[in-house]
């Protein structure tokens, strides 16, 4: 892991450190790591979505799913963690 610094609005900071004594979350540091994994699988889903219509548009839709993943990608398949 890397370590990170970044600024946090008080009234965040605030919430998330009161889920961590409420137990929710182990530390603040679990509380981001979560939330930053979550942001980014929900930006690839998005982005594979966008690529997906946008073949689709193109007059794909008719083709097989994984044949529009594949032109879609650049020749890879569906990603793993969609």
């Amino acid at each position: 892991m890397k370590k990170l610094v970044f600024l946090a609005e008080a009234k965040h900071v605030q919430h998330i450190k009161a889920m961590v004594r409420s137990r929710r979350f182990p530390s603040v540091s679990a509380f981001l790591r979560e939330a930053v994994d979550e942001k980014l699988r929900r930006t690839r889903r998005e982005h594979l979505n966008a690529q997906v219509a946008r073949f689709c548009a193109e007059g794909y839709a008719d083709e097989d799913p994984d044949l529009v993943a594949m032109q879609a990608f650049g020749g890879r398949a569906w990603p793993e963690d969609y």
